[in-house]
């Protein structure tokens, strides 16, 4: 409780304008940050994720970043960014990953509301499918009130407590579990998170959570002149765990059923779980690509590599003042 009543008060501190201010001018001048969302839902919403903000704290985030950034859409940035920039204000991209129901259903009206240009990565299979992936399978099955204990098998030995509390606590106890299970190879871990998620459904088989958008939905989105379409790999699998050739596939699947669904030209591609190397790179540059993101968690600079470009991670348990710190590539940023 201290260790947290002092970061807090160190986020407070740091956050302050006219501390954060030319701190912010000095680390930020010519560049971009892009912030990284996965999906929104209503305050009311009690959801035990760290990818699922809350509606009301991302209009304040969205008030913030306007007052003190250009915000672009991810076409405008990579064109500004080429070229000589005498501008005191950054540069900010909104996007979000995955392709969930809450980009429709809560974020298209506060992106229209606001005027706010975003782009959301959708990873298709989940939209073909209707079927979540194993990450949001598992995290939505933990939506339960009573604690449950989750054990992996010998090759990723994990034993984790789930719900023994709440709010980013639990969440790490959540994430150290999703963490040790992208770790498999992906056929062993789909069957490891079937064997769990039946395991706590048998105890509470209620239905709750993160749901893919429907194709209908994802062209709806793309109909809005705010909005741009992404590519976020068909399998949604860590790619590096791949062969260049699954990867190529799944990149180039995306890529061509985001077009048929939509009837736009999609040119930018989401790593998922960030993760690249030579051979990812290459592959989705080959399926047509124009540039792609990470997850970096730092600013953009002039003369960034258009496949590597980073992003900043914007999650439900962050408070304003870590967001605003969070925009310079947060506190040890601030401090050197």
């Amino acid at each position: 409780m201290i260790r947290q009543l002092a970061r807090m008060a160190m986020y407070r501190l740091a956050a302050w304008e006219p501390l954060l201010g030319p701190v912010r001018k000095r680390k930020l001048g010519g560049k971009a940050v892009v912030l990284m969302y996965h999906e929104l839902a209503e305050d009311s919403d009690d959801v035990e994720a760290w990818t699922v903000v809350k509606r009301g704290d991302f209009v304040r985030q969205m008030d913030y970043l306007r007052s003190k950034f250009d915000v672009v859409s991810l076409s405008q940035a990579i064109a500004q960014m080429a070229q000589p920039d005498s501008s005191d204000r950054p540069k900010a991209v909104v996007t979000f990953d995955d392709g969930d129901r809450g980009n429709r259903d809560v974020l298209l009206p506060v992106v229209e509301e606001l005027d706010l240009p975003v782009t959301i990565f959708v990873a298709t299979r989940q939209v073909q499918n209707q079927e979540p992936y194993w990450f949001d399978r598992l995290v939505n099955a933990l939506q339960i009130e009573t604690p449950v204990t989750v054990t992996l098998p010998a090759a990723s030995p994990v034993t984790c407590v789930i719900n023994e509390t709440r709010g980013a606590q639990n969440w790490a106890r959540i994430q150290y579990l999703l963490s040790s299970l992208k770790k498999l190879e992906p056929t062993t871990r789909e069957l490891v998170v079937d064997d769990i998620v039946k395991n706590v459904e048998r105890h509470d088989p209620r239905s709750r959570g993160i749901v893919p958008l429907a194709i209908n939905e994802v062209r709806e989105l793309a109909d809005c002149p705010l909005v741009t379409i992404g590519a976020h790999s068909h399998c949604h699998n860590i790619l590096t765990q791949l062969d260049r050739r699954a990867v190529f596939e799944s990149a180039t699947r995306s890529k061509q059923l985001l077009e048929s669904w939509t009837g736009r030209r999609v040119n930018y591609f989401a790593y998922p779980n960030g993760d690249f190397n030579d051979a990812v790179v290459s592959a989705v540059v080959e399926a047509g690509f124009e540039a792609a993101v990470t997850t970096a968690p730092r600013p953009w600079g002039r003369g960034e590599q258009p496949f590597t470009l980073p992003r900043i991670g914007v999650g439900r348990y962050d408070s304003l003042d870590v967001f605003k710190v969070g925009l310079i590539g947060g506190i040890e940023h601030f401090l050197n």
